[in-house]
């Protein structure tokens, strides 16, 4: 067999041992039930998170932990107003991606998968490792999750990216993507588990249940997306409790955090009453929108490379991006599809 052969017949296998995996935690045995006491024991080979499994046992065996892994880590996962984050402590503190945040202290809405709702405030952020910390401002025992290491990481390690895509409705349970490690450093751990806007902030976790990273930036490659390593987390922790903002961009006149892309984006549309689709009603002028062409009357089709279903979804989408960001919209006039391209503002 030649080289690229075994090339090709490798990259076929992953596929589809990842499309088996996932087809069966959603339709063979409950994404996030309890296993039982049989499934719980079952033998997991220390080496099979560095390669593919070699027979369908070793496939059970790798679905039955992945089902573990979700089964613990589920409840702290949250929705925040803009992106995810995780609980990594009872009194409440949550991670998350510094571009969710903006800036510290911001109230901010925590959902959880439960359907629960409380309030909290953005702490401290690192802008330009894209990391920060948020705390529930109500006092309890909050579900939450293990930090891990992201420094034992190694390339090939099998990983699951949990999260609220804008796509999925908040207070419902999160939906899981499997995937692997393809690059890891101090700054960045690369890896092939889909992730979109909605899933910022929120948390990668390893096959024992611990977060080893925090979902920071999507890639133009469905399978080739950014997340923080944990341990920028500890490096940064108290700046970050400290409710400090640092490296921040800096504007053309060298001062820190005053250019547009620090900003929130602004498409500058309203929606048209009584239809949940994503009507336009009004075009703000000289908002990104009006330079872009958009008129009142246009239906949203897709944002950003993603299909629109609902005004709601098209803000959210708009809100996980930043002022000064380019990207393209695909509107239908009439009997017309059009493919615009803009450059999103922010509010005055």
């Amino acid at each position: 067999m030649s080289h690229r052969m075994k090339r090709d017949w490798s990259v076929s296998w992953l596929l589809r041992l990842q499309l088996l995996v996932l087809c069966s935690l959603f339709f063979a045995g409950g994404l996030f039930g309890q296993q039982d006491g049989k499934a719980n024991k079952a033998k997991f080979p220390a080496d099979l998170p560095y390669r593919a499994p070699e027979s369908i046992e070793e496939l059970k065996q790798l679905e039955t932990r992945v089902q573990q892994v979700l089964a613990k880590v589920e409840s702290a996962t949250v929705a925040l107003s803009n992106g995810s984050g995780v609980v990594v402590s009872k009194d409440g503190y949550i991670l998350t991606a510094a571009h969710v945040n903006r800036e510290a202290g911001r109230r901010v809405r925590i959902t959880f998968s439960d359907g629960r709702r409380v309030w909290g405030e953005t702490l401290g952020n690192n802008h330009g490792s894209d990391y920060g910390l948020v705390k529930i401002s109500a006092e309890g025992d909050w579900p939450f999750v293990e930090m891990g290491s992201s420094k034992d990481c190694k390339r090939g390690q099998w990983c699951v990216a949990v999260g609220f895509p804008v796509t999925y409705t908040r207070g419902t349970q999160p939906p899981a993507r499997l995937g692997r490690i393809l690059r890891t450093s101090s700054r960045s751990i690369m890896t092939d588990c889909t992730v979109m806007g909605g899933d910022s902030g929120g948390p990668l976790f390893d096959l024992n249940g611990k977060v080893i990273g925090i979902h920071s930036r999507v890639n133009e490659s469905i399978g080739q997306n950014y997340h923080v390593p944990v341990d920028s987390y500890r490096d940064g922790w108290d700046r970050l409790a400290s409710a400090e903002d640092w490296n921040r961009p800096r504007s053309r006149r060298g001062r820190e955090g005053q250019d547009s892309d620090s900003k929130p984006a602004y498409l500058g549309v309203r929606r048209t009453e009584n239809t949940q689709a994503a009507i336009v009603s009004y075009v703000t002028p000289g908002s990104a929108a009006a330079e872009a062409g958009i008129q009142a009357g246009d239906l949203i089709l897709k944002f950003h490379r993603q299909e629109v279903e609902s005004f709601d979804q098209l803000v959210q989408l708009v809100a996980a991006r930043r002022a000064g960001d380019r990207t393209r919209v695909e509107v239908r006039r009439g009997d017309d599809v059009l493919r615009l391209r803009l450059q999103l503002g922010s509010r005055q």
